[in-house]
């Protein structure tokens, strides 16, 4: 019998159990498998890091702005009476319409939330704030406000940046 020295590699699979599902190996792929399964080094995609900390389309405000307006004069108007059933769908609809129609002019690396409030008139008055923290030189936030004699809709939109 010949003495070989054991490398740890194969110290670690003897001791393992033959019905063990742990593996110290990397999975092996069969060269026939290869031409099945279309893998190559070609398919396989490496990312490396950017090390860029400043988006390449920040998000604009003016046409944040552009896009609350047309939203308000699309679902709004001066002859618009409250109805809280139907204040609930039409907050949801300016919401997904906005965020939607912002995420379409791809602004990098922002993470958009809106945030509508319809509230009905009624001689009252009324106190809203909106409290996040942010960074000051990426984060944004645009806010547009709408008032008839029988509701008050505010619209608060943030870009907040994310790596």
């Amino acid at each position: 019998m010949s003495s070989r020295e054991v490398t740890p590699d194969e110290q670690i699979h003897e001791s393992q159990e033959d019905d063990s599902i742990l593996s110290f190996y990397p999975a092996e792929i069969d060269v026939e498998d290869i031409d099945d399964l279309n893998i190559s080094e070609e398919n396989i995609i490496k990312y490396e890091n950017t090390y860029r900390m400043d988006s390449k389309k920040p998000f604009d405000e003016n046409l944040a702005k552009v896009v609350l307006k047309t939203e308000i004069e699309n679902n709004l108007n001066d002859e618009t009476k409250y109805d809280h059933n139907e204040a609930i769908q039409t907050c949801i609809n300016i919401s997904l319409n906005v965020r939607n129609r912002l995420r379409e002019m791809d602004f990098d690396r922002y993470k958009i939330v809106c945030i509508v409030k319809i509230v009905e008139k009624k001689s009252q008055g009324m106190l809203s704030k909106v409290k996040f923290l942010r960074d000051v030189s990426r984060d944004k936030y645009v806010k547009t406000k709408f008032e008839n004699n029988n509701l008050v809709a505010i619209i608060v939109v943030g870009a907040f940046y994310h790596e």
